[in-house]
């Protein structure tokens, strides 16, 4: 089977986890940005800084703006959970939202 076809059903898969995650209607930044705090989550076992999160592969190239603006919507949707204090910059994903 050809790569692109491949790639095809992997959209399809893709297209198919958001809708059961409940996270389909968000924009392709909003999906970036939970993905990305998701895995260094994961990697680290600990509250991401938002430094961290912005120097990720999935976010390197995007505009800062764009980057904010999508953690406030993700914030406000209770996709993500603040740790510590207003002034700490530490996040992590509220798990329970996608379950």
């Amino acid at each position: 089977m050809p790569q692109i076809q491949y790639y095809a059903q992997l959209r399809n898969l893709i297209m198919q986890m958001e809708t059961d995650l409940s996270i389909a209607s968000l924009t392709e930044i909003e999906k970036k940005v939970i993905s990305a705090l998701i895995m260094l989550s994961q990697e680290q076992q600990e509250p991401i800084h938002l430094d961290q999160l912005r120097e990720h592969a999935l976010l390197q190239n995007m505009p800062q703006p764009s980057l904010y603006r999508a953690f406030q919507t993700l914030i406000k949707s209770g996709f993500i959970a603040k740790v510590g204090s207003e002034r700490s910059g530490l996040y992590k994903p509220n798990t329970e939202r996608f379950a």
